[in-house]
């Protein structure tokens, strides 16, 4: 069966497979056609991009919705989102997919809406003070940079200088990330952390930050950094400065820049956060809870991490990576709870 059979089947509760009589999807769609506002943080980091490709690929092969995109022209900016969230209100899209620039500030506008009746999903960052949103489709931030910097201290055998490059104060992200790298540092006594300073989750400010760490600290074994786009900055400070073959970098997201780095050995390791696939799944989470179909309150995606050993999928474009299979999503996070 091709997925996109397989998806309308799978966002369908037929009679001959569930004691319930409703619509399936496909007859709901001919009747009243679907519009879904996705909301990203920026333009500058392109796992935001690559949110907006998944949610367009659970449209596609749904069938029947169409993806409003609330595109940003300001990089992580408070009042622009707020106001694009204004407006998709004003317009009554039958669904909010929504990631905030800030977890707490949007709290407020994102809140209007739910009590406009404009269900909500969250994904890739929490908004722990929202109330009654349908569900939240995100990673387990703390975790995911904990497995990451695991990997990197067991490849330095325990000992080594590291230094951290972290994310933006505001992201929700920001914390529980820095805490996953204080909980494997707990665990390796040996690895000591000379430095912790923002790159804002950005390329050329985490390489203008790790060109100050250079210039500073004589020794530097290692680079743990809260995602790709800052790895790749402080893998072209380390290059510039003649320092790369003598420290290891890790990153998270997997994007395509990072992941053609572990291929030349230039980055060791990241761990895949994939706001691609929470995107694609809170589509999919959307259209079910849309035909009054069960979604869980929180679906957390298990951490991978791609490394020179395992990493033909993750050169493939984002558009032909593998996409992650509903059932098998939900089962899983059944089972973990």
């Amino acid at each position: 069966m091709d997925r996109r059979v397989f998806l309308k089947h799978s966002l369908a509760a037929t009679t001959a497979t569930a004691l319930v009589t409703r619509p399936n999807v496909a007859a709901a769609q001919s009747a009243k056609p679907l519009t879904i506002a996705l909301f990203i943080r920026n333009l500058v980091n392109p796992v935001w991009t690559y949110a907006g490709l998944g949610a367009d690929r659970a449209a596609q092969e749904i069938g029947g919705v169409t993806i409003a995109h609330a595109t940003p022209t300001k990089s992580d900016d408070i009042d622009e989102q707020t106001g694009l969230v204004e407006d998709a209100i004003a317009k009554k899209p039958d669904g909010l997919v929504f990631s905030p620039v800030d977890f707490k500030a949007l709290v407020p506008a994102v809140q209007r809406a739910i009590d406009a009746k404009i269900p909500v999903i969250v994904y890739a960052n929490d908004m722990p003070d929202l109330r009654g949103a349908v569900s939240y489709i995100g990673a387990e931030d703390q975790t995911i940079q904990y497995l990451v910097s695991k990997y990197l201290f067991a490849t330095l055998s325990g000992k080594g200088k590291i230094v951290y490059l972290e994310g933006t104060p505001r992201a929700a992200t920001t914390l529980p990330r820095k805490n996953g790298l204080s909980r494997s540092l707990k665990e390796f006594p040996g690895i000591e952390l000379l430095a912790s300073q923002t790159g804002q989750y950005q390329r050329r400010p985490a390489r203008e930050v790790m060109e100050s760490l250079l210039a500073r600290l004589p020794v530097i074994d290692a680079v743990v950094c809260a995602n790709d786009e800052m790895a790749i900055g402080a893998v072209e400070a380390l290059t510039a400065s003649g320092r790369a073959e003598k420290t290891l970098v890790v990153g998270i997201d997997c994007i395509p820049d990072a992941t053609a780095l572990i291929r030349d050995g230039r980055i060791l390791a990241s761990a895949d956060f994939s706001p691609h696939d929470q995107a694609y799944l809170a589509v999919i989470a959307m259209v079910k809870h849309l035909h009054d179909e069960s979604v869980p309150p929180r679906i957390i995606l298990p951490v991978k991490i791609a490394t020179k050993l395992n990493l033909a999928s993750w050169l493939m474009p984002v558009e032909r990576r593998p996409l992650p299979v509903w059932l098998e999503v939900v089962a899983a996070q059944k089972k973990a709870d």
